[in-house]
């Protein structure tokens, strides 16, 4: 019977005629509980949808979401559809929809607003991708909506973020706290980064963890009154407000969070990281760095196996470390772009950043 429907319904071609019988069939498809619709009925039903889609009036979109967005009888690409609609039509397909397409929620995590991205911080089915991408792209809201869902994963390199956050504000460094209090999993992750010593560690979190308070320190923040200006901790001042240095590009990878570290004028936190990456010692690392050996410090970065851009804006940083002359730099930057186009260069450095990801930092050395 409902075949024979859609069957009907694609030989109509006026616009409202069709806004009519999509409501009057999404309603009865919908209300057919209990018959689970067959692969081949979810399949023709969403497909014929989708050749009309852009003929429908709101009415009748707005009928589709309300009774199919958060079911399955829908197939993904409806739903991937659906979810490109205003947020008041897509926020119940992005925050339940179970068939949702992965590409889907990446791009709204990519490209998407923070309504959206708010919405999706609440699902419970996140990958540690999309995870790593609304931490890099959203503002803070979505970040603290992440931290208080217990089932979205955080992957080390998105931990690392949030430490970055957290060493300013105070609004992520109570998230945190709260976060480790209800998810062991999530504090083994912040125990492993903290026996790294690990340099971009927020004491009053560090403390708390090796003093076991972290329910006293996330109290503490949650006392703080709204609207109050900046505080200290622990003899550090901490703000409400974003800090103004971004995840760069809006990602987290190594490159991203290593030259968010060199815009931080973070050497300690760079050398820790880059150590970790390549799987030196800090020392071996912090000699090297501060040397006059330029091609000492290229070797060493192409194991790192990051992009010529990073490595240019690593020789600025150095430089104002240790207050010395740019003049070089863009001829050492063409001497490190000729070496990573090299096959055995750029196949070792990609050796590299295969054996050591991101995501294992916490445990090396």
């Amino acid at each position: 019977m409902l075949i024979e429907q859609l069957e009907q319904l694609a030989r109509i071609k006026e616009p409202e005629a069709r806004s009519k019988l999509i409501r009057t069939l999404v309603g009865e498809y919908a209300r057919s509980e209990d018959h689970d619709p067959t692969e081949n009925e979810r399949e023709l039903f969403s497909r014929i949808v989708l050749s009309v889609f852009d003929q429908l009036d709101r009415s009748a979109r707005y009928e589709l979401v309300v009774r199919l967005a958060k079911t399955n009888r829908i197939i993904p690409d409806l739903a991937d559809r659906l979810a490109q609609e205003d947020f008041a039509l897509s926020e119940p397909v992005i925050e339940c929809s179970p068939v949702i397409s992965e590409d889907a929620l990446m791009a709204i995590a990519t490209n998407g607003g923070n309504d959206k991205r708010a919405v999706m911080a609440h699902r419970d089915d996140l990958s540690e991708e999309i995870t790593d991408k609304l931490i890099a792209r959203s503002d803070r809201s979505v970040v603290y909506a992440l931290l208080e869902n217990l089932d979205a994963p955080f992957s080390v390199r998105g931990v690392l973020a949030l430490l970055i956050f957290a060493n300013t504000e105070v609004e992520v460094l109570g998230g945190l706290a709260r976060r480790a209090l209800r998810d062991n999993e999530f504090l083994e992750t912040q125990v492993q980064i903290l026996e790294t010593n690990c340099p971009i560690f927020p004491a009053p979190l560090k403390r708390a963890i090796e003093e076991e308070t972290l329910e006293k320190l996330a109290a503490q923040i949650n006392n703080i009154k709204r609207g109050k200006g900046d505080i200290e901790i622990d003899g550090i001042i901490y703000s409400r407000h974003e800090a103004s240095v971004q995840i760069a590009n809006g990602e987290l990878s190594f490159d991203a969070i290593l030259r968010t570290l060199f815009e931080e004028q973070r050497l300690d936190a760079a050398i820790w990281l880059i150590s970790r990456k390549i799987n030196l010692a800090d020392d071996v690392v912090s000699d090297t760095l501060k040397s006059d050996a330029d091609g000492a410090i290229m070797r060493l970065m192409l194991q790192t196996g990051i992009h010529e851009k990073t490595y240019r804006d690593f020789l600025k940083a150095r430089c104002e470390w240790l207050d010395r002359s740019t003049r070089s730099i863009p001829e050492l930057v063409m001497r490190y772009k000729k070496e990573l186009k090299k096959p055995r260069n750029a196949a070792a450095a990609a050796a590299a950043a295969a054996a050591t990801p991101l995501g294992a930092t916490a445990t090396a050395h």
